[in-house]
């Protein structure tokens, strides 16, 4: 398990980077360097439900995917399902972008 902010590696059971907040990266063998990847936002989510159910659609179709709560969830470890208006944002790496969009359409449009 690998932080795409600060690059940390974790042991398998840790899920959330313990210096930047966001959750990990498991790569495959044959992904691209976690250092050479550009990660984007490609999508918002009103809550963790809908979040959690990307990243699981995500890495069912091994597209590397993490994601990051706003403020208060990064800052003090709240869960943003929790606080009116808090926000999970989902990365992936740019190249992925075209086959993240086609496999989240429904989850992103019941969001929206």
């Amino acid at each position: 398990m690998f932080c795409p902010e600060c690059k940390s590696e974790y042991v398998e059971k840790i899920n959330v980077c313990q210096d930047c907040g966001v959750s990990l990266v498991e790569l495959k063998p044959e992904s691209e360097p976690l250092e050479n990847m550009t990660w984007i936002s490609i999508a918002d989510f009103d809550g963790a439900a809908l979040a959690e159910m990307a990243v699981v659609l995500l890495k069912q179709n091994d597209i590397p995917c993490y994601t990051k709560g706003d403020f208060l969830s990064s800052a003090f470890g709240i869960n943003a399902s929790s606080l009116p208006g808090g926000t999970v944002k989902l990365y992936i790496p740019d190249s992925f972008k075209t086959q993240a969009e086609g496999l989240l359409k429904n989850i992103i449009s019941e969001n929206g």
